[in-house]
């Protein structure tokens, strides 16, 4: 069976499943905005709003990768498009851990998840939604026992004079044990995602909307009133399912809007077509305010917040706009990862043939 159409898309014919979905690129470039201001404003903003960011921006990208997924499966390529992508997001990702940029890089657990979602968009839906409750239900225990079984690990290497550092306590951090991010709460998101992609008419998603929307708008005045205690990256039950409902509820209303007014919706969608090269030059100035700064400095800035948003932004629309030639048109870091790709897919044709 087709899937629907999804909202927002650039085209209304016959194939436009495979064409670029206006509401999810603008989403893309909604996790920009939401991640700058996670990781450079001062302050929470009016009513703590800017507070949101950190629950918002790694649920968000995470799910964008499900719905990704899903919307490349198929595509000719598609492997080794996948394959390039994730070694791009794993190897920056490590270079740009070694800045001393205030700010913990998170493109290697999005390259990890890359990977996994090649795997997941070949399953069912009832599979993908079982793997979901399951993690949720998981998470939070396997966060608490990993993390103590980290730190005795720790010390007891420490005591001994060995190093604490290595391969084993990197994967534990990666999938279930990180203080910030883990891969059992990515996959949460990213498998309702694949899901969700695959029923993208206008019933479920203003149906999961009102309903995210809702759960969300009570959560948010349980926690004011003192009633309900969150703090984000914790891994906690009430933590992981507002996550969940917040990241859903902000998709589907930004597919919703670039459906409606799609004029608004093109320039976060330009940006959201540059996420990795902003991403790394996000990282590049983030370790240049810092250096020769004295001991304890922040890099917290409203004006260095503003300053990468409306560069990307800038950046989103006017790259494409000087760079015309496929597929350097999509970005600078982009287009490396998807020349290289193309390339080693037409490589891989003429052995075939």
């Amino acid at each position: 069976m087709t899937a629907p159409l999804p909202l927002g898309s650039r085209s209304d014919s016959a194939t436009a499943g495979r064409a670029r979905d206006l509401g999810i690129d603008a989403a893309r470039g909604l996790a920009l905005v939401s991640m700058f201001v996670a990781h450079f404003a001062p302050g929470g903003g009016p009513g703590g709003v800017l507070d949101l960011s950190e629950y918002l921006t790694a649920p968000l990208f995470a799910f964008l990768i499900g719905w990704g997924a899903q919307l490349g499966r198929g595509r000719h390529g598609e492997v080794v498009a996948v394959l390039v992508r994730a070694a791009a997001l794993i190897g920056i990702g490590l270079l740009l851990e070694r800045s001393d940029a205030q700010i913990v890089v998170v493109l290697v657990w999005l390259g990890a998840l890359t990977l996994l979602c090649l795997v997941l968009v070949r399953l069912p839906d009832l599979a993908l939604l079982g793997i979901a409750v399951a993690l949720y239900v998981l998470e939070p225990r396997l966060l608490t026992s990993t993390a103590a079984a980290l730190r005795d690990w720790r010390f007891e290497r420490l005591m001994a004079g060995e190093t604490a550092d290595g391969l084993y306590p990197r994967l534990l951090e990666l999938a279930v044990a990180g203080p910030y991010y883990r891969l059992t709460s990515m996959l949460v998101v990213a498998c309702l995602a694949i899901v969700l992609a695959r029923h993208a008419g206008r019933l479920v998603t203003v149906a999961s909307l009102a309903g995210c929307a809702l759960v969300t708008a009570g959560m948010i005045g349980a926690q004011r009133a003192g009633t309900l205690d969150m703090a984000p990256y914790t891994g906690t039950p009430a933590v992981l399912t507002f996550e969940v409902v917040l990241v859903v509820a902000v998709v589907q209303a930004v597919r919703l809007a670039a459906t409606w007014v799609p004029a608004a919706a093109r320039p976060l969608a330009d940006a959201g077509r540059i996420t990795l090269t902003a991403y790394v030059v996000q990282i590049l100035v983030a370790h240049q305010w810092v250096q020769d700064r004295e001991p304890g400095f922040r890099d917290d800035s409203w004006g260095l917040m503003a300053a990468m948003i409306v560069g990307s932004l800038a950046l989103g629309w006017l790259w494409p706009r000087l760079v015309r030639w496929e597929p350097w048109s999509r970005g600078p870091v982009e287009g490396i990862e998807r020349g290289l790709a193309r390339g080693i897919t037409a490589g891989v044709d003429r052995v075939r043939r």
